[in-house]
């Protein structure tokens, strides 16, 4: 399916979808929203049309009409590993703000806006254990599922038992954990489009106090070896896998000498050689321009071509 943008040559081809958009979704519908303030990096130029989805039937409404309508739209969740282009999106952005929380015996159902720091929260006030390394983890559980995110050697993908999808086609499935073929930092849903509207993640029962100690000493490794306060969108590269071999992308850029280097308003933290940061209102562009130095020096003294964990989005 074609999906088209709303700027274009033909001012009343925005204007008319425009009118149909603002009068499906009841008038909430904002216009030339500035990204920025909405992703963890801080970069960001201007959405054409941003809503807020408090529900899921608002979320499949408007996913449903945005693909009735042939407009390109995005789902945004915590706005983290993400790199919004300074020239902004062109379509609709809809800000999955689902949040709804239900605890079972052994697991934990959420929607999938909720705040992973909230799911490791609810789960631990409820004595359930498996979910501590999420602690600290920027973003929502949606994006998480689809980038299998995760720290000290566990990810989503580990704990989730079953989901419920809005398929590209605006279809409403349940899937089990095998559906999304779990890898590093992948998932099929970076390839098939689908969006998780709810998930349900297997846990077990523990101590209160155990699980608290765990994920204190989790938010503290963090807060020690990361850049804590600086706005960034996490590890920037994926780390190197060799057959069953995992190589700290970090590793290398530290012996490139990479921390603290700099383009424009962005630069390598120098707590953490695989993250950059926005420190003087940087751009996409500033961004770019330092990742493609800094893949440039792994090439040349490693042979190595290190890949993107954070998505690009024009």
């Amino acid at each position: 399916m074609k999906i088209t943008g709303i700027k274009s040559t033909n001012p009343a081809r925005k204007k008319e979808i425009y009118r149909k958009l603002s009068k499906a979704l009841g008038g909430r519908l904002k216009t030339d929203v500035v990204l920025a303030r909405y992703t963890t990096f801080g970069i960001g130029g201007k959405a054409d049309l941003f809503y807020r989805a408090t529900t899921p039937d608002q979320l499949i409404y408007t996913i449903r009409t945005a693909q009735k309508l042939n407009v390109r739209y995005l789902v945004l969740g915590g706005g983290s590993n993400i790199l919004m282009s300074d020239s902004g999106f062109r379509g609709l952005i809809i800000k999955n703000e689902c949040r709804n929380i239900v605890v079972n015996q052994n697991s934990i159902t959420c929607q999938s806006g909720a705040w992973l720091d909230d799911v490791v929260k609810k789960a631990c006030s409820s004595s359930l254990s498996g979910c501590e390394f999420a602690a600290g983890i920027p973003g929502t559980v949606g994006g998480a599922i689809r980038g299998n995110a995760g720290a000290f050697g566990k990810a989503v993908g580990d704990i989730l038992t079953r989901a419920v999808l809005l398929t590209s086609k605006g279809e409403i499935k349940e899937v089990k954990r095998d559906f999304f073929r779990f890898g590093y930092r992948e998932s099929i849903l970076k390839r098939n489009g689908d969006i998780v509207l709810s998930a349900t993640f297997g846990l077990k029962k523990r101590r209160p106090k155990e699980i608290e100690k765990q994920v204190k000493e989790n938010i503290e490794k963090r807060r020690v070896n990361l850049p804590w306060k600086e706005r960034s969108a996490g590890c920037y590269f994926k780390n190197i896998i060799q057959g069953k071999k995992k190589i700290s992308t970090g590793l290398l850029l530290d012996q490139i000498g990479a921390k603290g280097m700099q383009a424009g308003g962005a630069q390598v933290s120098r707590k953490h050689a695989n993250i950059l940061i926005n420190v003087k209102n940087a751009k996409s562009a500033d961004v770019k321009k330092l990742s493609s130095i800094l893949k440039r020096m792994i090439k040349a003294k490693f042979n190595i071509n290190l890949k993107e964990e954070v998505v690009y989005i024009d």
